[in-house]
């Protein structure tokens, strides 16, 4: 695995991710207008783009998926629960901010995930995965919104956390679907994953589960 990140250029710096296995490559969270630099990365690389994966839908994680579909008509990857924020400002806080937003149902292919879902090479993977190389593990972590999941890394003991847990804290619970109790609840799954595996959250730097452990 490779990774590469990107600071979204927008209002509250989130981060996008560039996940690369061989040539095959996954954008994280596009939340900016213009995703030029991720474009140009790509291109340079000669990567395949496989799909968009989000970790959940509030705006500035979201903003650039019509950028990276013009680019390419790939897959873009929600969790049941954040499905409807793509489609509905006041749960993904564009009611919040100017500009505009809007997918057209009929033109893009979306993929919901739950909990213990799979992706791969070929996209979600169902049935038996044991002659398919898994790439990521879902873990459902509501709380910052209901719709939040986690992409876990196994192999590479990589977890992509979103905006579930940062570095010395994490995500708010004080937004529409928040919930303090769930969030909690999905912490203490998270840190019942080995301590060294390393943490890519959605805002700030990167930390590991055995250093943020040690906050709780």
């Amino acid at each position: 695995m490779e990774l590469k990140r990107f600071l979204n250029d927008n209002a509250v710096q989130s981060n996008c991710y560039i996940i690369s296995y061989g040539k095959n490559c996954y954008v994280m969270d596009p939340g900016q207008e213009k995703m030029t630099e991720v474009v140009d990365y790509i291109e340079k690389n000669e990567l395949n783009l496989l799909g968009v994966i989000l970790t959940h839908g509030h705006w500035d994680h979201i903003l650039g998926i019509p950028s990276m579909l013009e680019y390419k008509k790939v897959p873009v990857y929600v969790s049941e629960g954040g499905y409807e924020f793509l489609f509905n400002p006041e749960l993904s806080l564009f009611a919040w901010r100017e500009g505009d937003f809007e997918l057209n149902k009929e033109d893009v292919q979306i993929i919901t995930l739950k909990e213990n879902d799979k992706i791969g090479e070929n996209g979600k993977i169902s049935g038996n995965a044991d002659d398919v190389e898994v790439y990521f593990e879902i873990i459902e972590t509501p709380g910052h919104s209901r719709g939040d999941i986690c992409y876990y890394d196994k192999k590479n003991k990589v977890l992509f956390s979103g905006d579930t847990l940062f570095a010395g804290t994490y995500g708010r619970v004080d937004l529409p679907t928040s919930d303090p109790i769930q969030m909690g609840k999905s912490l203490k799954k998270l840190f019942a994953l080995d301590s060294d595996i390393k943490v890519y959250p959605g805002h700030g730097f990167d930390t590991t589960i055995e250093v943020e452990k040690r906050y709780y």
